[in-house]
C-alpha cells in the first residue's frame, strides 16, 4: 500500500469515528465513549446498549452520513446492501467491474466482508443507500484495477480474442486478492505463450517423451525470451537427470520397467530415483539368477514333490476329537503293534511321557529331543519332538504318529508339522487333534495324493461348567487353577498356601523335568492343588476333578485378548481325567469370568481351513542362494528365498519375526553359513535379551575360532528367576552339544548341572511363602470391579484400580 493511500485511509477512519461519537453523544446523553479503539473501531461498540449504538457504529464505519444512518436504524431494506449488513446476512454479493475496457461480473464473497478495513476504508462517503451501493462497486473496481495494474500494459498488447479468453478464464470468485491477482497473471501468460512442450529423452532403445509445462507463480507476464530460456533450462535439467538414471541402471534394461513405471520413476526426487533403480536392478539380478537355479536345481521347484513319500500312496488316519477322548492312547496302541514306528510331539515332556508309556507296554523305545537323547539298544521305536523328525525323514516306517496336529496352523512352528506330514515315508500316517483342523488336513492330503480317513473320538468322561463361581478358600483338594503368566501363578500359589493348602505349579519357563515332578506331587497327593499356566493345555496328564479359570483373558505378546474357543476347550477339558474321575467340572473365581468361560466352552469351533501351508528352506537351499547371489548374510539369503520361491500356490516359505530377530544378532558374515544356521535353529529360552541368548552369541564366535566351549559356572544358591535363567543356559549348551560335540565337550557335566538346577528349582517351588497382609482380603473372595470398564478384577489384581486392558489403554 502506498504511503499516501495509507494516510488517506487513516484520515477516513478517524473522521468516521468522530461523526459516530458526535451522533451517539447527542442522541444518547448517557453514552460514554471507549478510551481505546481497535483498528476496526466499530467492533468496540457491538453489543452496546441500546442495540442501535452498535448498528449505527457499523453504518458510520462504512461512510454513511447521519441522515442515512438515522433512516436505516429502524427500517433497513433487506434487499439492499445496508439491510443485508445490519441483518448479518451471510450470503455473497456481486459487482460488475470494468477490467481494461471489458466488463466482468465478480463474486465478492460474503456481504460481511464489506466491514473489513481493506473494503470499508476504500468506500467513499455516501449520502444515500443507492449512492452507497455505487460507491461499493467503485471501491471493488478500484481494488481490482489496483491488483491488476501490472497487467495493464501486457493486456493492451493482446488481441481482442486473447483478451476475451483471459477474462473468460479469470475466476469469478474474488476471494483472496493477492491470489486473484496471481491467477490473473498466470492466465495472461497461458493465453499469450505456449507454456506446454515435450522433452524427448533418448538412450539406445530407452525412450521417454516427457510432457512439460512452465509452471505458474512467476508474478509477472513473461516475455518470449524468458519463455525460451525457461524451456531451455528445463530441458538441460531433464537431460542431466536422464543421464543420471542411465548411469544408475548400469547393465539393467530400463525397458523392463515398462513405459508407465519408468515415467513414474523418472519423476521421483533424485535420491529416491537412485534407490528405486538400484532396487529394480538388484531385483532383476535376483530373478535372473533364480531362473537359472530353478532350471538346474529341482529342490527349488516343488516342495511336496521332493520327498520319497510321493512314490507311495499313504493312508492318513486322523483321530479327531476333544481332550480326554483317548486319541493319543489309540495312536500309541497302533505304534506298539508294529515293528518300526515313531511318535512326534510338540513338547519334550510329551515325548518323554509317551516313551515311558511305550516301554511300560514292553516295547523298547528311544527318546530324541533337541536337549537329550536316550537311545535303547536294539530299539526300533522312537519318541521325539516334531522338529527332530528331519533326521529320521529318509527312513521307512510302519507307523508315524503326529500329535497335536492343529499346530500346523501355528505362525512360529507350523512348518515342522507340515514338513512331517508331507515327508513321512510310511503307509500308515496317524495324527491326533481337534475336529476343527479337518479341512486343512484334507486339503494337504489331497495335495500329496494320499487317502484321508477321519475317526472321530468322544470324551471318555463328561465335563460341565459350574453354575456358580468359587473362591480360593473354597477350592477343594485335587483342583487345578489356571492363570496366564508366571508372575500370577506364583502370586496365586502364595495366597493359596496362606489358606493352609500345599500347591504345585507348572509354567512355561520350567524345564520338563521340573514340570514332571510338580505334576507327580499333585498326582500322588503331595500337593493339594495345582496352579498352572496354559502350558497344561497339552502334554500333561493330570488327575484334576475341577479346573478353575483365574481369568478369561491372556496376553498374546501384543495385547490382552479374550481366550479363544479352542483354548477354553483344550484347557477346560483337563478336568475329570478318565480313569481318575467319573466327571469333570469347570469353574472360575468370579461370576463374569465364569459366564464368559461357559459361553466359550459351549461355542462351536471355527474350522481351520488353511489356504497356504507354511514351510521353510533348508541349509542346502540357503547355501545355494548364498553362492549364486554372492550373499554372505543368512538373513538376507532367507528373505531372498521367501521372495522368489513360493512352491506354487499351496506352500509359502516363512521366516517368523522372533527367529528373524535372533538371526540378526548372530548373522556375522565372517562366520561360516552352516554354523550360523545351527545356532539359528537352536531354541533360545527366556527371550533374546536373556542370559541364554548372550551366552549363545559368545559361543558362536568361539566356535568360529575352533575353540572348545567350557561349561558355565553353576549357580545353585540363588532366587527362582536366576535358577530358571541358569537352566536355560545349560539347556542351550546341551542342544549345541548334540549338534557340535567337538566344540561342546562337557555333555555329561551339563546333564549333571541340569539335574542339580532342576532339583534346586523344585525345592524353591516347594517352599511355603507368606503373602503380604494386603492379600488376606483378596483370598476371602471379596469382589472389586475395574474403575474403568466395570469388569470384575482378577483375584491377584484386586489391589489395583484398573484392569490390565484399561491400564494399557490409558498409557497409550
Amino acid at each position: 500500500m502506498r504511503k499516501a493511500e495509507a494516510k488517506q485511509r487513516h484520515t477516513h477512519k478517524l473522521e468516521r469515528l468522530q461523526r459516530f461519537l458526535d451522533w451517539a453523544s447527542e442522541r444518547h446523553p448517557d453514552f460514554v465513549p471507549k478510551k481505546n479503539h481497535q483498528e476496526k473501531w466499530f467492533s468496540t461498540y457491538l453489543g452496546h446498549q441500546p442495540p442501535e449504538i452498535g448498528r449505527a457504529a457499523r453504518l458510520f464505519w462504512l461512510g454513511l452520513d447521519e441522515p442515512t444512518v438515522e433512516a436505516n436504524l429502524e427500517d433497513a431494506d433487506p434487499t439492499h446492501l445496508i439491510g443485508r449488513l445490519l441483518n448479518r446476512d451471510v450470503n455473497d454479493f456481486s459487482c460488475t467491474v470494468d477490467i481494461f475496457g471489458i466488463e466482468k461480473s465478480l463474486d465478492c464473497g460474503a456481504v460481511q466482508n464489506l466491514l473489513e478495513p481493506e473494503f470499508a476504508l476504500r468506500i467513499d462517503d455516501s449520502g444515500s443507500i443507492d449512492e452507497f451501493e455505487r460507491n461499493v462497486c467503485a471501491a471493488v473496481q478500484t481494488l481490482v484495477r489496483d491488483r491488476l495494474h501490472v497487467l495493464e500494459q501486457p493486456f493492451g498488447s493482446l488481441s481482442e480474442e486473447q483478451k476475451a479468453q483471459c477474462l473468460e478464464r479469470l475466476p469469478v470468485r474474488l476471494s483472496r486478492l493477492d491470489d486473484f491477482a496471481a491467477r490473473a497473471v498466470d492466465i495472461v501468460n497461458e493465453v499469450k505463450h505456449e507454456l506446454r512442450y515435450v522433452v524427448e529423452l533418448r538412450h539406445g532403445e530407452v525412450a521417454l517423451d516427457m510432457q512439460r509445462r512452465i509452471p505458474g507463480g512467476r508474478g509477472h507476464v513473461l516475455s518470449e525470451q524468458e519463455v525460451a530460456q525457461l524451456k531451455d533450462e528445463d530441458r538441460q535439467a531433464m537431460n542431466a537427470k536422464f543421464e543420471m538414471m542411465i548411469e544408475e541402471a548400469q547393465d539393467f534394461d530400463l525397458q523392463l520397467l515398462g513405459e508407465k513405471r519408468l515415467t513414474e520413476v523418472f519423476m521421483m526426487e533424485p535420491k529416491k530415483l537412485r534407490r528405486t533403480i538400484r532396487f529394480a536392478r538388484e531385483d532383476n539380478r535376483e530373478k535372473m539368477a533364480f531362473a537359472v537355479l530353478l532350471e538346474n536345481n529341482p529342490r527349488f521347484v516343488h516342495y511336496h514333490k521332493l520327498y520319497a513319500a510321493r512314490r507311495i500312496t499313504r493312508t492318513w488316519t486322523a483321530l479327531l476329537g476333544p481332550t480326554n477322548s483317548g486319541k493319543t492312547y489309540q495312536a500309541i496302541q497302533a505304534m506298539t503293534g508294529v515293528t518300526h514306528a515313531i511318535y512326534l510331539s510338540p513338547l519334550r515332556l510329551m515325548a518323554l511321557e509317551n516313551q515311558e508309556r511305550i516301554e511300560s507296554m514292553g516295547v523298547p523305545c528311544s527318546l530324541v529331543t533337541g536337549e537329550e537323547e536316550i537311545i535303547r539298544e536294539g530299539a526300533t521305536h522312537y519318541c521325539c519332538t516334531v522338529e527332530e523328525f528331519a533326521r529320521f525323514r529318509h527312513e521307512s516306517w510302519d507307523v508315524v504318529v503326529i500329535d497335536e496336529v492343529q499346530m500346523m496352523a501355528d505362525s512360529q512352528r507350523g512348518w515342522a508339522w507340515v514338513d512331517a506330514l508331507v515327508s513321512a515315508y510310511t503307509q500308515d500316517l496317524i495324527m491326533t487333534g481337534p475336529e476343527l483342523i479337518q479341512p486343512s488336513l484334507r486339503t494337504l492330503c489331497d495335495l500329496c495324493e494320499d487317502q484321508l480317513v477321519v475317526k472321530r473320538t468322544k470324551r471318555l468322561s463328561p465335563v460341565d461348567v459350574a453354575r456358580r463361581s468359587t473362591t480360593l478358600k473354597q477350592l477343594e483338594a485335587g483342583s487345578m487353577l489356571v492363570a496366564f503368566s508366571r508372575k500370577t501363578v506364583l502370586e496365586l500359589k502364595a495366597m493359596l498356601e496362606m489358606t493352609g493348602k500345599s500347591v504345585s505349579v507348572v509354567y512355561g519357563a520350567l524345564s520338563p523335568e521340573v514340570r514332571r515332578e510338580q505334576a507327580r506331587r499333585f498326582r500322588e497327593g503331595e500337593a493339594d492343588l495345582m496352579v498352572a499356566t496354559d502350558a497344561v493345555g497339552m502334554g500333561l496328564n493330570l488327575p484334576a476333578h475341577t479346573l478353575c479359570f483365574y481369568t478369561d483373558e491372556k496376553y498374546d505378546g501384543i495385547q490382552n485378548r479374550q481366550l479363544k474357543v479352542q483354548e477354553v476347550k483344550q484347557i477346560g477339558g483337563r478336568a475329570g481325567r478318565f480313569g481318575h474321575h467319573d466327571s469333570g467340572l469347570i469353574t472360575a473365581l468370579d461370576g463374569q469370568t465364569l459366564q464368559s468361560i461357559k459361553r466359550l466352552f459351549h461355542s462351536a469351533d471355527l474350522p481351520v481351513d488353511l489356504s497356504q501351508y507354511q514351510v521353510r528352506p533348508s541349509i542346502e537351499h540357503l547355501q545355494a542362494i548364498s553362492e549364486l547371489m554372492n550373499e554372505p548374510s543368512l538373513l538376507r539369503a532367507w528373505l531372498t528365498f521367501n521372495r522368489n520361491i513360493n512352491y506354487g500356490d499351496e506352500f509359502i516359505s516363512i521366516l517368523p519375526d522372533e527367529l528373524a530377530e535372533w538371526i540378526k544378532l548372530i548373522d556375522d558374515p565372517t562366520i561360516d553359513l552352516p554354523l550360523r544356521w545351527i545356532f539359528a535353529c537352536t531354541p533360545i529360552r527366556g527371550g533374546l535379551d536373556s542370559p541364554a541368548a548372550v551366552f549363545a552369541q559368545q559361543w558362536l564366535k568361539k566356535v568360529a575360532q575352533d575353540k572348545e566351549i567350557p561349561l558355565p559356572r553353576l549357580i545353585i544358591d540363588a532366587d527362582l528367576a536366576t535358577l530358571e535363567s541358569s537352566l536355560h543356559v545349560i539347556e542351550t549348551y546341551l542342544h549345541l552339544a548334540r549338534t557340535l560335540p567337538a566344540h561342546f565337550p562337557a555333555l555329561e557335566q551339563a546333564e549333571e548341572h541340569r539335574s542339580l538346577l532342576n532339583g534346586a528349582i523344585t525345592r524353591e517351588l516347594s517352599h511355603q511363602r507368606k503373602p503380604r497382609s494386603s492379600d488376606r482380603r483378596r483370598v476371602s473372595g471379596d469382589n472389586r470391579n475395574c474403575k474403568g470398564c466395570g469388569k470384575a478384577m482378577p483375584m491377584a489384581a484386586r489391589k489395583f484400580r484398573l484392569c490390565q486392558s484399561c491400564f494399557s489403554e490409558k498409557r497409550r
